[in-house]
């Protein structure tokens, strides 16, 4: 099964850009994709002109408490644990709004698989420290969140018999790790994944690092070309850098250093606010 739909979440308002110039470059280079959907907590008309195949789909989720720290974190993960279930076609890519495709994804994919460019790095350390109480059981009898690599959920493909499982597990486990928790680190979609991956015996399979190239890491703070292998080029800010790989893709483009992402995206609500308050404001309403 060949990927057929591209699927890119967006919550909130200061996301719009970026999920509209992934869309851009998804149409642009995906080519043999039929279809492209952003999901989201926005109106469609607030997203203007779109790309040619590409629909916005408008979620209801709800919100946490006031007293939550990562409300808007919160609630894009939320939207993105529904969004593939929005595509229309069979061979389903879902890849976070600051992600650009660079070429048609070439994956034949499989019933009972899930196709990933895997990360290394725990997944159950984020429970590092918790209170036994507060640590759902499944997590102590499961096996992926304890492996180094784990799937990355940046770019994630599978077919829809697949997605029609994975997503509504992946819901439960989600609300049900993240309710039990505290607020002291940003909600993560990551490590019930990999636990639900488990209990459904899902079969993972690694695209490898070009599919997910994480261009901050890489070039960041340099100016530099990307590499005519890259499939999926994740993380690259400012986005006008983008405008100019759109014009000629063999010219040196300079983003910013890997802090930069976490600084300006795992923001609390609160710090958020302080950075951008329309922005903030716009994602309450």
């Amino acid at each position: 099964m060949p990927v057929t739909s591209i699927v890119i979440p967006c919550t909130g308002a200061d996301f719009i850009e970026e999920a509209k110039l992934s869309a851009l470059f998804a149409e642009r280079f995906a080519t043999q994709a039929e279809e492209i959907v952003i999901v989201s907590d926005q109106p469609v008309a607030d997203f203007g002109q779109l790309p040619a195949k590409t629909r916005v789909v408008t979620l209801d989720v709800p919100h946490r408490e006031a007293s939550y720290r990562y409300k808007q974190i919160y609630r894009s993960r939320l939207i993105k644990l529904q969004a593939p279930l929005q595509a229309k076609g069979e061979g389903i890519l879902m890849i976070d709004s600051d992600l650009n495709l660079l070429k048609m994804p070439d994956i034949q994919m499989k019933s009972g698989h899930l196709y990933s460019s895997f990360r290394q790095g725990k997944m159950i350390a984020k429970l590092e420290g918790a209170a036994s109480e507060v640590v759902p059981a499944y997590y102590k009898t499961s096996i992926r969140p304890y492996l180094v690599d784990h799937v990355n959920g940046a770019y994630l493909a599978a077919t829809r018999e697949v997605w029609q499982r994975i997503s509504p597990l992946w819901m439960t486990l989600f609300n049900d790790t993240w309710n039990l928790m505290n607020d002291s680190q940003p909600p993560t979609d990551q490590l019930p994944l990999a636990a639900l991956l488990d209990m459904l015996d899902i079969k993972t399979v690694n695209l490898g690092e070009w599919a997910n190239w994480p261009v901050s890491k890489k070039i960041g703070g340099l100016a530099a070309v990307i590499p005519a292998e890259v499939v999926g080029a994740h993380g690259g800010f400012p986005l006008s850098e983008w405008q100019k790989y759109l014009e000629d893709p063999h010219q040196p483009l300079t983003f910013k250093g890997q802090d930069y992402t976490r600084k300006v995206r795992y923001l609390t609500d609160e710090e958020k606010n302080r950075h951008n308050p329309s922005a903030a404001s716009a994602a309450e309403n």
